[in-house]
């Protein structure tokens, strides 16, 4: 059996060498474990900007979406407001025109008592006050006549009802209004049936 201290070439290795690791091992062991560690919290912090930057984003989108939401549901009540105005103000056009026709066809009453001249005053005067108050109704709801007599024939306001010769008037101007017209804005309820100088 050789022993094998007394071999010149045999280089022994104890137990507690083996285990025991030098100084700068373990230096290096730290630094590259200080690395390790510095890289893992580099890549949370990015990984949290990632996140961020996703839910940022998300917010913004979700803001926009809900104030087009608010833009259109504002647009449709405009929308229906308008289309209500405009069926109502159609629905009195009617009442409007016999109030109309009530004050442009007043009969004669001279002949008549003193006493039923007055009555018939009163009443006529109720019916004005009620004309009157339609107006401002029509008015309320945006319903504005339109313009006829002394202006030009307009085939998107006017409706020819006819047409007469006179001397001094311009050529296809407007002599005569038969029935009133109505536009609620620039959108038009009613054209107005007029005469016109041919």
């Amino acid at each position: 059996m050789t022993d094998e201290s007394q071999n010149p070439g045999s280089n022994p290795v104890s137990d507690e060498t083996m285990e025991s690791p030098s100084p700068y091992q373990g230096a290096r062991r730290a630094e590259a474990g200080e690395e390790s560690e510095g890289r893992g919290e580099v890549n949370d912090l990015e990984a949290l900007q990632t996140k961020c930057a996703e839910y940022l984003s998300g917010w913004k989108r979700a803001l926009a979406d809900y104030e087009n939401l608010q833009k259109q549901n504002s647009s449709a009540r405009d929308d229906d407001r308008r289309r209500v105005r405009s069926n109502l103000a159609e629905d009195l056009l009617p009442v409007v025109d016999n109030f109309g026709y009530v004050t442009k066809h007043v009969p004669d009453i001279t002949t008549c008592p003193d006493e039923f001249k007055k009555k018939f005053d009163t009443w006529f005067q109720g019916i004005g006050h009620i004309e009157r108050q339609f107006a401002e109704a029509m008015k309320g709801l945006g319903v504005e006549p339109i313009e006829s007599i002394g202006t030009i024939f307009d085939p998107n306001l006017h409706e020819s009802g006819g047409s007469r010769s006179e001397p001094g008037k311009k050529e296809h101007e407007i002599v005569e209004e038969l029935i009133k017209g109505w536009k609620i804005g620039d959108v038009v309820l009613r054209p107005a049936k007029v005469i016109v100088n041919e």
